[in-house]
Formats: C-alpha cells, sequence, structure tokens
C-alpha cells in the first residue's frame, strides 16, 4: 500500500476582505508559502488539483486560472467542484497510480467580490419547487438546527457554547479573521437570523487562499494521510429526500476511512462548521465519543484542553468561512497543530457547504 504524506502547506490568513490581492497573487503566495515549506521548487512538482465554484469565482473554467499562479503550467491539472477536502482526496488517489510523485492541492474564496452570496446559494436548489419560495438558506439552516435540537435532546444555548469555544480558541490563530473572548451570554444576546439561529452562531465568509502539497516520497513528508473517504447523505435539490437534523454523510464517509487503517481513536478534531449546529451535527454521526454530545459541548470535553478536542484552530466561526475553501482551511490548520507536537493524530472533516448533506473526511498522523 503506497503512503502519501503532506510535505509543505502553504495559506493567506483569512480577512473579511483583501483589497490589495486579487485571487491569482492570493493563490501565489500561498503556494510560495507550501513550496517554502517542502523544501523543493514549482519545477519538481507533476500536478496540480484546483478547488474551485464557478459560481463563486464569477467566471467559468475557474480552474484555468490556477496553474500560473502556483507553478503549473504545461503539467497535469484538474479541477474538483466540490469542497476542497475532496481535492485533497483527488489528489491522494492520484498519487496512489503511481504516475505523480507530487500534488499541490490548491483553493481560495474572494468572498469579499461576491454581492449576492444568499442568491447564489439558492441557485443551488430546485427550480420549479424550492426556488420560487426564495428562502434564505439560513431559514433552511435553522430548520435542521431545530430539527437537531429536538432529535437530540440539545437546547438552543448549546449552540452559543460551540461558537464561543471556537472564537476563543481562534484567539491563539494568527489566521484567524474573527477570534474573540467572547461569552455564551454575549453570543446569546446576538440577533436572530432565523430561529433558532443567531448571528453569532453563523460563520462569516472571507476571504482566504491556501495550497497543501502532498507526496509519496517519505523523506519529503511531514504528517501522513493515514485514511480518507468520502460520502452523500440524505440531499436533493428539492429536499425532498433531506432527513432532518443529521449529517447522513458523515458516518459513511467515516466508515470508508475506517477501511483503511486500524486506527480508531483520535487526538483532536477539526470540522468546518458553516453553522455552530453543523459542528454537532457530525460529531454525533461520527459517533466519536459514547455519552451525549450535548453532555460532552457542557461539561468542556471539546475544549482545547478537553479529553477531545474540537476545532482548536477556531474552526469556520473563529477564522472565517472560506466557501468551498473550508476543507483545506481545516487540513492546513490540522497539519500546524500536529506539527506543533502536543498532538499525534486527528480527523479532519469538511461538509460540502452550508446545507448539503455531502462531505469528505481525511484522517491524519504523526509517526512517532
Amino acid at each position: 500500500m503506497m503512503d502519501i504524506w503532506v510535505a509543505g502547506v502553504g495559506e493567506i490568513p483569512c480577512r473579511p476582505i483583501y483589497d490589495d490581492m486579487d485571487f491569482r497573487e492570493m493563490l501565489y503566495r500561498a503556494a510560495v508559502k507550501a513550496y517554502f515549506d517542502a523544501g523543493i521548487t514549482p519545477a519538481e512538482v507533476d500536478g496540480v488539483v484546483s478547488s474551485g465554484m464557478d459560481f463563486y469565482e464569477g467566471m467559468s473554467i475557474t480552474d484555468s486560472y490556477t496553474p500560473d499562479q502556483v507553478g503549473g503550467r504545461l503539467k497535469f491539472n484538474t479541477l474538483v467542484s466540490n469542497d476542497a477536502l475532496n481535492a485533497i482526496i483527488h489528489g491522494c488517489m492520484l498519487l496512489k497510480t503511481g504516475h505523480f510523485r507530487t500534488i499541490l492541492v490548491t483553493a481560495y474564496a474572494k468572498a469579499s467580490n461576491i454581492l449576492n452570496y444568499s442568491e447564489i446559494v439558492l441557485n443551488s436548489f430546485d427550480p420549479h419547487v424550492i426556488r420560487p419560495l426564495t428562502p434564505h438558506f439560513y431559514t433552511i439552516a435553522a430548520l435542521d438546527a431545530r430539527a437537531y435540537l429536538t432529535n437530540s435532546g440539545c437546547e438552543a444555548r448549546d449552540l452559543s457554547l460551540v461558537a464561543a469555544k471556537n472564537k476563543r480558541n481562534a484567539l491563539r490563530n494568527p489566521s484567524a479573521a474573527f477570534a474573540e473572548n467572547t461569552s455564551v451570554e454575549e453570543v446569546e444576546s446576538t440577533e436572530v437570523v432565523s430561529e433558532p439561529l443567531r448571528r453569532g452562531h453563523v460563520a462569516v465568509p472571507c476571504d482566504y487562499a491556501a495550497a497543501v502539497l502532498l507526496t509519496t516520497e517519505k523523506e519529503l513528508g511531514k504528517v501522513r494521510v493515514e485514511a480518507f473517504g468520502y460520502a452523500a447523505g440524505s440531499y436533493s435539490p428539492d429536499l425532498s429526500l433531506k432527513t432532518w437534523g443529521q449529517s447522513g454523510w458523515a458516518r459513511a464517509a467515516l466508515d470508508i476511512a475506517f477501511k483503511q487503517t486500524r486506527l480508531r481513536q483520535v487526538d483532536f478534531v477539526e470540522i468546518s462548521e458553516p453553522f455552530a449546529h453543523s459542528e454537532l451535527m457530525a460529531l454525533d454521526a461520527f459517533g466519536v465519543i459514547r455519552e451525549s454530545i450535548c453532555k460532552t459541548l457542557r461539561d468542556g470535553g471539546f475544549n482545547i484542553d478537553g479529553h477531545l478536542p474540537v476545532n482548536p484552530s477556531g474552526g469556520c466561526i473563529g477564522m472565517g468561512y472560506p466557501l468551498n475553501a473550508a476543507g483545506l482551511q481545516r487540513l492546513v490548520q490540522s497539519v500546524n497543530l500536529l506539527r506543533t507536537g502536543r498532538w499525534n493524530s486527528c480527523l479532519v472533516a469538511s461538509p460540502d457547504g452550508e446545507v448539503v448533506d455531502g462531505g469528505a473526511v481525511v484522517v491524519l498522523r504523526v509517526e512517532a
């Protein structure tokens, strides 16, 4: 079995807006950092896997603008239009073919360029059943949140616990844009955007770029890609098949990953959470702890010093939500955290969007 390693990572910190850089410059700077971290030159990369969504970028065939910036001109390149963690999986599979030695995975978000984000999300729904109702995606997310709270026995206040935890964790992260030493009460005091969701429960879109260099060469490797998986849950564009309050994709994706490794416990978890309940739903589906998710949350078990830290980087709520680049954001943070020496393994997870029941997981490990 061929092993895959993360050789280097680079990122441009999350910001509400970068008015001095376009996405090309952002990608370039992230790639330069990744190459420096890996200790190789762009000439040594064999291919590029880009993650992008034409709707978000406002242009067609967005990956055609990527290779020149990251050293991939005249080399293999392809686009993955799901969340960027899925692009990592594509990169790993390409390496496992044996035809490549190094693959660079890139993603970026220029959310500050988008004037009508809620309308863009609306266009992902069925044009006959859902779109004529013009629901804001907050409303659909709120229905999911209410269903989860009802089914799990959690309370709306628990969503504020998640948000406050992540914002405080982000204070340690220089790449975070929305870190704050806030309290549960302060989150609870923010306006209701769609009951039970409050403004403080929602991750704010941000500008961001990241590059991750994958390799089959152990001597270049910093962190090992132990396993990965992807799955679709109950989502359908007209919502007729959706199972409310559940992340159907999460357990299925983790089961695929577990078939590739004997590892069953990790030291921490990084989850892309567009909303506070997104984190809880995924944790519930993963089955990473035996007791109640809500009880563990309230007892501090998911805090950075708890028995299973969740989003010690601050997550999307603390860092900013970089749209489809969220998965790469989570992976870069996980690699950086593992390299501190505090932890040896982690589970990285990211859904395909705010209200889509599909997503990917990657298990990372530092060899002793």
